[in-house]
This record gives C-alpha cells, structure tokens and sequence, in this order.
C-alpha cells in the first residue's frame, strides 16, 4: 500500500472560487502538464463547531431569509411561524405546541403541523398545513388567516380553486422556476392516486397535477444550477426529474432504508427529508432526526457524512445564509462553522502522485507534491465483538462457512454504520468483508472501518478512540447482535468485557505484501 508524505507547497487555491467553481483547472509551471489535471472539491468532512444561534420552542421543520424584516430568519416552530434576530424570537401566527384549526388571526390561529412555506412577497405568507390538508395564506401586516389551495380538514384529491380542490399531507412549496405564476407543492403519498407532485396558482390558489409516477413519499424539493431539474428527497431515496419532460429517474438510495455512504450504486438513505444545493454540483441533505448530515457529489457520484464535532440534537432543516449553513433541531436553531473540506486529485499526467488538502486557517485547498514511500504494514481501526458459541457446533451446522455466516456478519455492518458515522469522522468499510475467528468456543468477529494508518502510528489517536468509545456506548449492547442459524434462528448478544463494554474499538495491523504474515509480538511482516 502506497502512502504519501509532504514535501512541499506548489499551489494554493481560494477556497471561495474552488466553491464556486467545483471542478477547477488550474496551471503551473511548478507541476508539468498541470493544465490537463482535475482538482475536485469532493464534499464537507465535518463542521468543528455548531453554535447556537437562536433558542425555538418544538421542531425546526423549515427555514429561510425573512423578507418582510431583512437579516432575520424566517421559520416554522411545529404548529407556527415564527421569525428571528438570533436573539428574540417572535410569534407571526399559530402557536408551537397547540395543534388545530381555526382562522382567528396571530397567535390565535390554529395549524395542524407546518413543514413547509413560500414568501409570495414580504408581507404574505403562504404555508403548508400538513395536518389540515391544505394551503393557507398569512398576512403578516394584519395578522390575518385565509384558506389560499385545497379544501382545509378535507384531505383527498380534486383539481380546482380554492374551497373545491382537494390536498393530501402538503409538505413543501417551491416557486416553479419555468413558470412564474407556479407553486410545486410536494404531497407526503406512497399512492399515485393522490399525485405526488400538485401544482397551485400563485394568483388565485387553483390546484393542478404536476408529477403522478415515480415518487414515494416526497418531502424536501430544490432546483439545480440551471433551473431545469428539480431534485426530491422520498422515503428512502432522491430523485431527480427533468422539468421539461418530468420524467422522473433515482440518483441514489433505493426503497430500502439504511445508513450507508459512499458511490451512489452503493448508498442507502434512512428518511431523507431537506436539502439544497451548497455549490453547482454539492446538495446537502437531512435525514429525519439524525444528528448528522450527507452531503452528495453529483460530479464525482460519491455521498459522504458530514459530523458536527461534540453535537447530539437531531437535525430536522437545514438552509444557506450569507454563505453559513443552519440547521434546525427540536427547540434550537445552531449556526455550523469552522468547516472541515476534503479535496481530492485527479491527475493521471502527472509523473508525481499530488493530494488535496483543505486548511481550516488558510480556508484555501492546497495541492502538494508528496513523496510516496511504502509502508510494510496497514493498521485499520475496527469495532470487535466476541460471542459465547460452540465452535464445533458451528462447524457442524456449516454456520462457519462463507455462505452462511458472512452475509450475516456483512448485514450488521450496515448498522454499525449508526456507531461509526455518529460525529467520529469514519465510516464503515462497507467495500471490505469483515473477519472472524473461533476458539475456546468463542467467536470474535472485527468489523473494519476506513480510518487506516501507517506503520508509525501504533496506537489509535487519543481523539478518534474517546468519539468512537462515546459513540460505542450510546449504540448499547444490542447493536451488535447477529443471528446464528440453529433449527430455529438463535440471536446472540455480544460477551460484556471487562472494561464493561460489548463492542471494542481495536486496531488491526495487516501486512501489505503479499505472502508477508504479520507478526504481533515483534511488530514486523515475516
């Protein structure tokens, strides 16, 4: 395994273009044929710091810009809006924890879940009443309520003005970028029947049908760079649909929910709900309450996690202000800073090999010129557990063969994904198998991750081992349980260690070359 060493700085690049350019070409006479490489800024790796930027009352379920008073945020608290200076929040209509409906106006009105809203101008707001079943209009100079789409309390499906069409569970609103006088309206339905995608007349709220195939259970919506293609996040997958024709195709995820990272033909989504474009080719994404974020690379196809260092709230928005990101939890609206970035190189002219990397001080990428050396040993960091069998017995049931046990221990990978990806900055090494042992009539099972080092580092950071132990912790004994097949299915829990923890954070040392066995005693490849 190849592993690289700096030697020196050829070129910096603000941080600011390589965002608003994504794909960069750049020249210097410093790196022959450097005109034909490729720097890709490839997503966020983490924010250092979330900041709380204003206290709320239940769930952030959208935000944006206020523009009836510039500088604050605008925002939907559960059963209202409210709006915010980062210092006072105040009430426009409804209230957080009273559900209901009625059209008294300010905090007297009742709405039955707000997840989404359009600013038609700066004094009226049209919402999204899930519960109710229809649109309503806010007049923020007067305070007043109005049924603006649908038939408010009658849920179904009837094109037509107000007061005769029919809504079911309207989620988001996003102004048709081809049509002006548009509203996409975004129906939470596993049934075509309802259609998923409605269209309302900005002007006099009269509904229509935009998308009836292809969706399932649409929530959050954007546009892309160009207006042409509207991204929508489904229960367990994004799709994107070209505007024109609306023909409807999956960019990742499947109908299956999980929690993996990764290429596109490999990732699985749990519940993604908001997300927008944080450059032309970046889209950052929300799952519903987890307490991390995704951000998908749509030129290089690849979907990373994104942690927030130290932050446990479950994250229900997110928006772009003036170039930070927020994200709204249950009762805090915090602004992310302190970014983390990876880049990456693709550069195959160039007679050295080069990296990436982002500086957090500089906020520039930086390309260096590494030296590559060998590294005799590959040390990975992996999560351990050991179960009280019968090694015989598992033999006897071919339970220790590859068809069998592996596909198991494969499976519980992917939930491991829960430990691993939960504000520790790794992943599990999906792509890899992981490796098991019996003796003693005990089996121990290492599931590797992709933090790996090189041959100096013998211990696991102090850092990364205090994140994964915390993380190891709050996961509970439980998450590691697998199957056995026995004539009937026998679930195993994993033995408790002295250190009173069920699931271990190792680290795993493996020679590199090939026929080379290592050797732990001596630390060496024989």
């Amino acid at each position: 395994m190849n592993f690289s060493k700096v030697s020196s700085i050829s070129i910096m690049t603000s941080f600011a273009y390589l965002l608003s350019q994504t794909i960069l070409i750049l020249t210097c006479l410093a790196v022959p044929n450097a005109s034909s490489t490729n720097f890709l800024y490839d997503g966020i790796n983490n924010y250092e710091k979330a900041e709380l930027y204003s206290t709320s009352t239940s769930y952030v379920f959208r935000m944006e810009e206020d523009e009836y008073i510039p500088g604050n945020i605008l925002f939907t608290d559960l059963h209202s809006l409210r709006t915010t200076d980062g210092i006072s929040v105040s009430t426009i209509a409804g209230s957080p924890k009273s559900r209901g409906y009625n059209n008294s106006s300010g905090t007297s009105a009742r709405f039955n879940g707000l997840y989404g809203f359009y600013q038609k101008n700066s004094t009226h707001v049209i919402v999204a009443d899930y519960g109710n079943a229809c649109l309503r209009m806010i007049d923020r100079t007067t305070g007043q309520i109005s049924q603006f789409a649908g038939t408010c309390q009658t849920p179904g499906h009837r094109n037509g003005q107000v007061g005769y069409a029919y809504l079911t569970s309207p989620r988001r609103i996003l102004l048709d970028k081809t049509s002006p006088t548009t509203l996409i309206v975004s129906q939470s339905q596993a049934s075509s029947s309802y259609a998923y995608l409605r269209s309302i007349d900005i002007n006099t709220g009269d509904a229509g049908v935009l998308v009836s195939s292809g969706l399932n259970y649409p929530r959050g919506m954007t546009w892309d760079e160009n207006e042409d293609i509207l991204y929508v996040t489904n229960s367990h997958y994004i799709a994107k649909i070209t505007w024109s024709t609306k023909a409807v195709e999956t960019v990742l995820g499947s109908t299956s929910s999980g929690n993996i990272v990764g290429g596109f033909s490999q990732s699985l989504l749990s519940t993604p709900k908001n997300l927008l474009f944080l450059t032309p080719e970046i889209i950052i994404v929300t799952g519903w309450g987890t307490t991390k974020l995704i951000t998908i690379n749509m030129a290089s196809q690849i979907s990373m996690n994104v942690d927030i260092f130290g932050f446990d709230s479950h994250i229900y928005s997110v928006a772009q202000f003036n170039g930070s990101i927020y994200v709204g939890t249950d009762g805090k609206i915090y602004k992310l800073s302190e970014t983390s970035i990876q880049c990456s190189v693709k550069a195959p002219s160039l007679p050295t090999e080069t990296e990436v990397k982002f500086d957090l001080y500089t906020q520039n990428c930086t390309n260096y010129l590494v030296e590559t050396f060998e590294s005799p040993v590959e040390r990975r960091v992996a999560l351990k557990a050991e179960y009280s069998v019968s090694c015989d017995q598992l033999i006897l049931q071919g339970m220790f063969e590859k068809a069998l046990l592996e596909p198991v221990l494969e499976l519980k990978m992917t939930e491991l994904q829960d430990i691993c990806g939960n504000g520790t900055g790794c992943n599990m090494a999906v792509n890899m198998t992981p490796s098991y042992s019996c003796s003693n009539n005990t089996l121990e099972v290492r599931w590797p991750t992709d933090i790996v080092y090189t041959e100096d580092v013998t211990e696991i950071p102090t850092r990364t081992r205090d994140m994964l132990t915390k993380a190891v912790e709050n996961a509970g004994r439980e998450k590691a349980q697998i199957l056995t097949l026995n004539r009937d299915p026998d679930f195993l829990l994993p033995l408790i260690q002295s250190n009173g923890q069920s699931i271990q954070v190792v680290l795993d040392t493996k020679c590199t070359e090939d026929g080379k066995v290592y050797q732990e005693s001596t630390d060496t490849c024989v």
